[in-house]
């Protein structure tokens, strides 16, 4: 009786996980794989009533950065849907979709975890406590990568399963305590080739059947060997058929395949660098993926038991080294490709999680030998060991899933922020904001009964803000007009490297600092949270995480309004000015006293609010020192003096330029020296 409750409550858990808040963010597209994915299933038709009918417009889904298997099983649950609800005549609408893609991964993700428990079952590690046993469940529910990819209508959860299928009916194949039967291997070739109609890049998964059956060419009759290379050659067609069968048009329409492919790789290996890979420049392989998406995918403590697991389980346990090499097989080629995206790892996300659990039923091991080491009563003793263990594990390692819950649990961080901006924000006012998101906001949330505000949306692409002039130009003139500034998520300000993106870099520096006469009113985050009695107890900021772990959903949204008391707070900086160093500089025949700006905060700066000699001493102007010699280009923003400017390279003027106070010119006027320098002069005009 209590078995059952126990499995009871555990699958109701289960699918509490999996199922809660599985609506997230609809009717909008929130990510854009899915949004891709649902658009291909809405497109899906086949009239052979058609006058000119063609093969290839069949079910032809026109996408194929993934197979179409899960776009085939996504349209056969709409159809579910349709026949359920009555309206099988109506056309696929985007939500439904969506939903019936999430239900697959939500439905995929569940599976994973049987099938996990059955490898750890067949790894001869059971279970020697109920406690235990809860324990490798709950810290399969609850890590957040399944919580995550389950509310993704994507193919992680497809791919988690069918690379852990895969593990387990390798290892199966290796054991000589188990006869491999030909449901094994028809088993083995389905799943594989379900994995490959999923994602053509699962075709690495086969080097695990491979592997499998050399190491068992190498324990049996070398008289087999032939009769074992030709089943092998057999089980690769019978991958390769169910392959075609589930994903026909990647034959049928090879070109249209091959020219995703092609562009997919190129993104993918960073021949062609899309604004949305910009986070992955100069990154290092392997220390990125253990810093920026394992700690957070599996939460930090089930990361280091699953490290631990890793090193310090058996190396002589042949099991043990297969799922060594099943990780390692996977995790280092992908480590070392340009894009790294917590996605591409997902495969491999299950087995470390079976080294975590593999690492604390060997702790629970060592706390039966450790009290008879030092001489305590080994029933007694060994047994609260080991139990309080297990228990302390459970609380810490499911806390970061619990947490990740909340996600899902309240309502979209964008529907909050939305709510906030028509609330507080006066209409007709003028947001600069940033392009390429997947939505901006403000967007109405569902059943929204308040009237929609409307606003002068400026949405700026800030990518190509260093390559050109006319839209530093631009920026200049929007931050003057602007009423308020969005910061929608971290894609920008936080992806893109000083030395290669200055003119970017120093915008966010001075709307994050204030010096560009905005304050910050509003932020929202929906980090993961355990909440009691509405009072935050615990909570994990993700923000740092590989990008795509938190801007799709739940990205920290960022408001700023222009301060209408710049000019005031200005003035003290202008005081500041007078404690900057001073130097004496000759420039062709005549002297100048002049202070020093020799760092980022003091380029910034500037003569700003400045409006004669006398605000600074009676000092002639400043000296920029830069680092480094390279292009460099000043405007007037904030300057209310006229100057003179002198392009100084290596101590000889390379170049003169005239700078007019903004209120002389009633806008932004930018210049730019003519070569690369490592010094610039500003000369105030009386």
């Amino acid at each position: 009786m209590g078995k059952r409750i126990i499995i009871t409550v555990g699958i109701i858990v289960l699918l509490y996980t999996r199922l809660i808040g599985l609506t997230w963010g609809l009717p909008y597209p929130m990510h854009p794989d899915e949004r891709n994915m649902a658009n291909a299933v809405q497109g899906l038709n086949c009239d052979i009533s058609a006058s000119k009918f063609q093969i290839s417009d069949c079910y032809n889904p026109h996408f194929f950065a993934y197979g179409q298997f899960p776009l085939y099983v996504g349209y056969a649950v709409v159809g579910i849907m349709k026949f359920l609800d009555g309206d099988m005549g109506l056309p696929i609408g985007f939500q439904e979709a969506t939903v019936a893609l999430r239900i697959i991964a939500a439905a995929s993700s569940i599976l994973s975890v049987f099938v996990l428990l059955k490898l750890i079952k067949f790894l001869k590690i059971r279970a020697k406590s109920k406690t235990l046993f809860v324990f490798a469940f709950l810290l399969l529910a609850f890590s957040p990568y399944f919580i995550q990819f389950s509310h993704f209508g994507t193919t992680e959860s497809l791919l988690m399963l069918f690379y852990s299928l895969v593990v387990y009916f390798s290892l199966k194949k290796i054991s000589s305590d188990n006869e491999w039967s030909r449901v094994d291997n028809f088993l083995l070739t389905f799943f594989c080739g379900l994995a490959i109609a999923t994602k053509i890049s699962s075709v690495v998964f086969l080097i695990l059947p491979l592997v499998s059956t050399l190491w068992k060419i190498t324990i049996t009759n070398k008289k087999k060997v032939v009769q074992d290379l030709y089943r092998f050659i057999k089980f690769i067609l019978g991958v390769m058929l169910v392959f075609v069968t589930f994903s026909p048009h990647t034959i049928i329409s090879f070109p249209e395949f091959m020219s995703s492919v092609s562009y997919e790789s190129s993104v993918a290996l960073g021949a062609y660098l899309p604004f949305y890979t910009r986070q992955f420049v100069d990154t290092t392989p392997i220390v990125f993926q253990l810093v920026k998406i394992f700690p957070y995918a599996l939460g930090w403590p089930q990361f280091i038991l699953a490290l631990s697991g890793f090193v310090f389980l058996s190396w002589k346990n042949k099991y043990f080294n297969f799922l060594r090499f099943s990780f390692l097989i996977f995790f280092i080629p992908t480590a070392f490709i340009f894009a790294k995206w917590s996605r591409f790892m997902a495969p491999v996300f299950p087995l470390t999680s079976v080294f975590a659990i593999l690492f604390v039923y060997k702790m629970h091991e060592w706390a039966d030998v450790i009290p008879m080491k030092i001489g305590i009563q080994k029933k007694l003793h060994g047994f609260r060991i080991r139990s309080g263990m297990t228990i302390c594990s459970i609380f810490i390692v499911i806390l970061p899933g619990i947490a990740y819950l909340s996600v899902y649990q309240q309502p979209d961080v964008r529907f909050k922020a939305s709510q906030w901006i028509y609330s507080h924000i006066s209409p007709q006012s003028k947001i600069l904001s940033e392009t390429a998101n997947v939505i901006d906001i403000p967007i109405p949330p569902p059943h929204f009964e308040q009237a929609i505000e409307q606003y002068q949306n400026i949405s700026f692409n800030f990518y190509d803000l260093d390559a050109s002039p006319v839209l530093q130009k631009d920026l200049n003139s929007y931050e003057q007009l602007a009423d308020y500034i969005f910061i929608p998520s971290r894609r920008i300000f936080m992806n893109h490297p000083l030395g290669t993106y200055p003119v970017l870099n120093n915008y966010y520096q001075r709307l994050l600092n204030g010096s560009l006469g905005y304050e910050k009113v509003a932020e929202f985050s929906s980090y993961p949270r355990i909440e009691i009695l509405g009072k935050t107890v615990f909570e994990f900021p993700d923000e740092n995480a590989e990008e795509t772990w938190t801007v799709f959903d739940h990205p920290v949204i960022r408001i700023y309004k222009k301060n209408s008391k710049l000019k005031i707070e200005n003035s003290n900086q202008i005081q500041n000015l007078k404690n900057y160093k001073k130097i004496n500089y000759r420039l062709t025949t005549n002297d100048y006293q002049l202070l020093v700006a020799d760092i980022p905060a003091k380029w910034e700066q500037g003569l700003m609010f400045v409006r004669g000699k006398k605000d600074i001493g009676g000092l002639d102007g400043m000296l920029f020192v830069f680092p480094e010699s390279s292009k460099k280009m000043f405007w007037n923003k904030n300057t209310v003096s006229n100057l003179d400017l002198y392009w100084i390279n290596n101590d000889k003027q390379v170049g003169m330029s005239s700078l007019p106070s903004i209120e002389k010119s009633n806008q932004i006027v930018t210049v730019s020296s003519p070569e690369k320098v490592n010094k610039v002069i500003e000369i105030i005009k009386e």
